[in-house]
Order: C-alpha cells, then sequence, then structure tokens
C-alpha cells in the first residue's frame, strides 16, 4: 500500500445511522442508506464523520429520524445535482431546531451548522428532483 493511498476512501461503509424512527432491517423509502466516507473507523485518528445519501422521492416515513441530538457539532449539507444550477435543490424541506421546534423551510442548496445539544430534524414537503443530503459530524464517530 501507498503511503496516502489510506487517506482515500472509493469503498465506503453503507450503514442505517442512529436516530431512525424504523426497526433493524426495515428501509426509508426515497432515499439510500448512508454512505459513510470518512470516520475513525475507514481511516485512524480522524475527526470527523462524513457520510451522503441520495434522496430521490418525499422518504417514508417522513420524517425517517427522531428529534435528535449530538455530543458533537454537525453540518448538514442540502445539495441539488443540477449542473446548470447547483443552488436548485429540488425540494421543500422543512429544518426544525430547538426544544422549542423553531421551523425553517428551505428550498435551495443549504448548509445548516448544528452545535452540540441542539435538537434538530427535518422533514420533506415536497421532491421534485433528487439531490444528496451530506451530514459532516466533527467527531470520528457519529453519535
Amino acid at each position: 500500500m501507498s503511503r496516502y493511498g489510506k487517506y482515500i476512501i472509493d469503498a465506503p461503509r453503507v450503514q442505517k445511522l442512529a436516530h431512525g424512527v424504523l426497526p433493524d432491517g426495515q428501509r426509508v423509502k426515497g432515499r439510500t442508506l448512508s454512505h459513510t466516507y470518512i470516520e475513525d473507523n475507514l481511516i485512524k485518528g480522524t475527526p470527523l464523520h462524513v457520510f451522503i445519501s441520495g434522496i430521490h422521492t418525499v422518504p417514508d416515513p417522513n420524517p425517517w429520524l427522531k428529534p435528535h441530538t449530538h455530543p458533537h457539532d454537525e453540518v448538514i449539507l442540502f445539495m441539488g445535482t443540477d449542473p446548470h444550477d447547483i443552488t436548485r435543490l429540488g425540494a421543500e424541506v422543512e429544518i426544525i431546531l430547538g426544544e422549542e421546534d423553531e421551523s425553517h423551510t428551505i428550498t435551495k442548496t443549504s448548509g445548516i451548522y448544528i452545535p452540540s445539544g441542539l435538537r434538530h430534524n427535518f422533514i420533506y414537503k415536497k421532491v421534485d428532483a433528487p439531490h444528496f443530503l451530506v451530514g459532516i459530524s466533527m467527531s470520528g464517530e457519529y453519535k
């Protein structure tokens, strides 16, 4: 193996992440399983956990996650895939933040910073075009 080849991950770990509403073995319809490309299990010592999911229809169940918190900061990216307009998300997503369930609606490519301990969730209102959901946790392990 080369000296730096260990830093290139082209075979992600496909997984069901914590905080889901479905029992083990059941899959959410309308999205791919999470593909983890960066984490301590894949690159020893990394301080990040990065996953990507493809969204192609309104997920079922919706939301597929319970409102939850993390003991680390997180960034969530909703990324459009239109090569002519990467700001076009092709979806309407309600972002729910805090104990008071403060609601924000996004309709274009967006990034959301989630500080450690902030309760959060999101609900898809509509999906007109496929897009990517990317989660970046400031921890080598998703918790």
